[in-house]
């Protein structure tokens, strides 16, 4: 029954480990780590307290040994826990950083654990049977606390409760006596127990945080194009503005695509479906590096083009724009020709309004329209409107 329990608690764990997550699920799942600092304190304290007691009552070499190992390891654990923690809750963390960060924690986590699990194992096999209770209170406590702290990084929590138990778990089940042998089992078994729970809790985590990060994805996306959507021209321009240089300048485009109407009814509203969704894709390539694109609504997009030095990379890039669309796209078993007017409008970044640059650029579109011109451009830091054919 014991070996069962333990081979099915390794396929959850194996089938664990394989789940693959999102960037924003797996950083989050990082961050976890370093929500709780008390219990490791409390743990650091524990292990001073009742491991000195146990060097001096012992009066062992090799306990003193692993002893000074697991000061240095409880330190290394606690230096990593406080050392990254401000880093590692900075906003736009990366996966590469967090998966950096999460290395060094783990390793001081891990190298802990070893050096507890040696000291306990060796202090149940050399003190006086009464103070047996204190090691088995140690390890359990320290088990607890990796249950309540890091059960969200399986390769650290399972890996620390092994480290931890099992060699008291072997030593306890060969020294002879039922007392001994009943220490061994129960622990062993709760050890598993533990693994068990702690791999139920990562999967509920990780499906609730993936959820989450869905529902937040899909509320800053437009269903149709999947391009982001208006919630995110707002974050994504006040991030901006709030990050800039005295120097720079910024573009908004307002980008409007000619004969949709003509194509949803003669070919339908699927076919026009399809037409936006083709030029949500040329817009992906030729709108990169910092610069953001927007599906607005029905046929109207905007592009934000940020950190610029000169006012005419707008200028080059709404043209750059035009020739993309402007070509055929096969929808509905035909070749689609459209034409694409564009209207933008350029500001100092770090004054740049939002509502401003938007009104600028749709008046430039407008009067472009009017003119039959395919760009025209506003210079909202300059005021006056200027037309490019």
């Amino acid at each position: 029954m014991f070996m069962r329990t333990l081979l099915t608690g390794r396929r959850r764990l194996a089938a664990a480990g394989r789940e693959r997550l999102s960037a924003a699920t797996y950083v989050e799942l990082v961050q976890s780590l370093f929500e709780h600092t008390v219990p490791a304190l409390i743990m650091t304290l524990c292990f001073v307290c009742t491991g000195a007691y146990l060097v001096l009552r012992s009066n062992d070499a090799i306990l003193l040994l692993l002893y000074g190992i697991g000061l240095m390891g409880s330190s290394a654990r606690l230096l990593a826990l406080f050392g990254l923690r401000r880093r590692v809750f900075e906003a736009g963390l990366g996966v590469h950083v967090a998966r950096s960060i999460e290395r060094r924690f783990g390793y001081g986590y891990i190298v802990f654990a070893a050096a507890l699990g040696a000291f306990c194992a060796w202090a149940y096999a050399t003190v006086s049977i009464e103070q047996h209770l204190l090691i088995v209170a140690l390890i359990f406590g320290y088990a607890a606390g990796v249950a309540a702290t890091v059960p969200l990084r399986l390769w650290i929590s399972v890996t620390s409760s092994l480290l931890a138990v099992v060699p008291t778990v072997l030593v306890a089940l060969m020294t002879p006596g039922v007392a001994h042998w009943g220490t061994g089992l129960l622990s062993a078994l709760f050890l598993v127990g533990g693994i068990q729970s702690m791999i139920k809790r990562y999967r509920g985590a990780a499906a609730q945080i993936s959820m989450r990060h869905l529902m937040e994805t899909l509320a800053r996306q437009d269903d149709l194009t999947g391009l982001p959507n208006r919630l995110v021209l707002r974050e994504r321009f006040d991030q901006i503005v709030g990050r800039s240089d005295s120097r720079d300048l910024i573009a908004l485009h307002c980008i409007d695509i000619n004969q949709l109407e003509p194509v949803n009814e003669t070919y339908g509203h699927m076919a026009g479906d399809a037409l936006l969704k083709a030029v949500a894709q040329r817009l992906r390539r030729v709108v990169r590096g910092d610069n953001l694109v927007i599906h607005l609504n029905g046929d109207d997009f905007v592009v934000i083009q940020p950190n610029m030095s000169d006012g005419r990379e707008a200028e080059h890039l709404a043209q750059q724009i035009v020739s993309t669309l402007d070509k055929s796209y096969a929808v509905a078993g035909e070749d689609i020709i459209i034409t694409t007017n564009i209207g933008y409008a350029v500001d100092l970044q770090e004054s740049a309004d939002l509502e401003r640059l938007l009104a600028s650029a749709e008046r430039a579109l407008r009067q472009g329209k009017r003119g039959a011109t395919g760009i025209s451009a506003y210079d909202a830091s300059l005021a006056p409107l200027s037309l490019h054919a």
